[in-house]
């Protein structure tokens, strides 16, 4: 490489590092600078608190509530998503008439942001809401899908999972038509049944689209924020507080900036714990796959 393609090449990659370093580490640096103080996030001075933000943080049962809610919607999503992702690849890998149109309804969630799937979910399962309308006029009574709690952090979850299933779908089809048709042929003139061939070729050279999924999955739940605030407000008695909407919650309307600055790092630290471990190890069951 010459010296001309060496400055052609840190011109290019400039605005994307300036990028990451101005919105990713700065940030990240200040939430952790702020962490060790006490600052409402509005007055001019604040003093310096040491570890008493994060001590706190570790003995709060909010806390400790709002990690269990965000692990739980988290584990339960993800797995449910990738199980469903994959069912409908596979059916949705075929050629007819009529299959880009069922790739598009399952697609077309995505296109429509978080909270305005939010709203739209919230009129149809709210107590007085199209579908307990429904309900009461068939005979039943109203269902509070948002008034209680166990009910509610499930409702969350299945709004997570249906809205994210068309994504993990695409992946699952872009990996389905990378796989050579010639190890189906193979395995069909050794008498193989189509269970036999799902387990033998199809879900191991999905491998890598398996791992983006779970990824991706993990990493996008564990951040659930828009849902929560629009659905629930956190409600009923915190019960569907997640971590990043307790951050939200607790830095802006209890104007507490250095303690949300404190449980932020743990959620980072802990998703990145998590997410880190996770991808080593389904990187490692790729290489003993493919």
């Amino acid at each position: 490489m010459n010296k001309n393609d060496r400055w052609a090449y840190t011109l290019m990659f400039s605005p994307g590092i300036l990028i990451y370093f101005c919105f990713l580490l700065v940030p990240i640096f200040l939430l952790v600078y702020y962490s060790f103080y006490n600052w409402d996030g509005i007055s001019p001075s604040y003093s310096f608190a040491g570890l008493s933000n994060y001590v706190e943080a570790f003995h709060d049962k909010a806390f400790g509530r709002a990690l269990f809610v965000t692990m739980f919607i988290t584990v339960v999503a993800t797995l449910v998503v990738n199980i469903l992702g994959i069912a409908f690849a596979v059916l949705l890998n075929k050629k007819g008439r009529m299959t880009n149109f069922y790739r598009s309804v399952f697609f077309f969630p995505l296109l429509l942001s978080t909270v305005s799937v939010g709203f739209i979910w919230k009129s149809i399962l709210s107590y007085n809401g199209l579908l307990n309308n429904l309900i009461e006029q068939l005979g039943g009574e109203r269902i509070e899908f948002f008034g209680d709690p166990n009910l509610a952090v499930l409702t969350i979850t299945f709004l997570a999972i249906w809205q994210s299933t068309g994504f993990v779908i695409v992946i699952y089809l872009a990996g389905l038509q990378s796989i050579p048709l010639s190890l189906y042929e193979a395995v069909r003139i050794d008498g193989a049944n189509r269970w036999q061939q799902f387990k033998h070729i199809t879900f191991p050279m999905l491998a890598p689209a398996f791992t983006m999924s779970i990824i991706f999955m993990f990493t996008g739940s564990m951040r659930e924020y828009d849902r929560v605030a629009v659905l629930t407000y956190g409600g009923p008695a915190g019960a569907t507080e997640t971590i990043a909407y307790q951050v939200v919650k607790v830095g802006f309307n209890a104007n507490r900036l250095s303690y949300s600055a404190s449980l932020a790092v743990y959620m980072l630290i802990i998703v990145s714990i998590l997410a880190v471990s996770l991808t080593v190890y389904l990187r490692r069951r790729e290489e003993k796959l493919l």
